[in-house]
């Protein structure tokens, strides 16, 4: 690409895809992504998660640079690739398709591993190094899976759980105060994300208006095309019977007999 439709893709992916709210300094939604993924781990690979937890390994240990690079950080140019193909086609949730098929691939490997270090090293080292049979079989898998409803609990799920870890301890003022500030902040970072998607919407919606008016200016154009070319095939049409009548009509003159001369005798 050149620098312009670079940068323009690099818009795309942070505004229209939403790529950009994790990398906010709080990194709050990179914290509900892991949520996400630990219980995405728990309802697809069960004893896989039982391991990990056993060992207190968390998502965070090994998939972050995971989510913030979009497996560039690790994983083959080549693969890395196929994945932003898949983002574009799919949305954002591929990362966590990708991220179950690969840990759900290599689990007997994890599984043999029985301490924190030699796991998350297994899973940061290892685990990236994918051949093109294992590469296309995570692929496939990706577009069989459908997680968009438990991305969606489960994010409901996160925020209903710290709110209760919130108002389960007592608060001093200062607490209150603390709280409230939060509440605060959180409002205007909510109020800032409908605005970006606003702007984002109301791009959409110039550009749909002006490819309606394209169109519609191209069915004008068309129309009279269409019309001009009615025009000239009845005149062509009126042409070609004029000429066949031409053609058939019998001539005004007809020749006159030969009479043989007289012969004196």
């Amino acid at each position: 690409m050149s620098e312009e439709e670079a940068f323009k893709m690099l818009k795309f992916l942070m505004f229209d895809m939403g790529l950009r709210k994790q990398y906010r300094p709080d990194m709050i939604i990179l914290q509900i992504q892991m949520y996400q993924l630990s219980r995405l781990l728990h309802d697809y690979h069960r004893d896989l998660y039982n391991h990990l937890e056993e060992h207190e390994i968390g998502p965070s240990l090994y998939a972050a640079p995971w989510f913030l690079t979009m497996f560039a950080s690790q994983f083959p140019l080549g693969f890395v690739a196929r994945v932003f193909d898949m983002i574009f086609l799919q949305g954002t949730e591929v990362i966590f398709k990708v991220a179950l098929s690969l840990l759900g691939s290599h689990k007997p490997l994890i599984l043999q591993h029985e301490n924190l270090e030699t796991i998350v090293d297994f899973i940061k080292s290892t685990l990236p190094n994918l051949g093109l049979v294992q590469m296309e079989k995570t692929i496939n898998q990706v577009f069989e899976m459908d997680i968009a409803k438990q991305l969606q609990a489960y994010e409901v799920e996160y925020h209903v759980l710290q709110e209760e870890l919130i108002d389960s301890s007592p608060l001093s003022d200062n607490q209150r105060m603390d709280k409230l500030e939060k509440t605060n902040s959180s409002l205007r970072k909510q109020n800032l994300d409908l605005l970006e998607q606003l702007q984002v919407a109301n791009g959409r919606i110039q550009s749909l208006e002006a490819t309606i008016e394209k169109l519609l200016s191209s069915e004008s154009k068309l129309k009279q095309a269409m019309l001009t070319l009615e025009l000239e095939r009845s005149a062509l049409l009126q042409t070609v019977e004029e000429l066949r009548w031409r053609s058939t009509e019998p001539s005004d003159q007809e020749p006159e007999c030969m009479q043989p001369e007289p012969t004196g005798d």
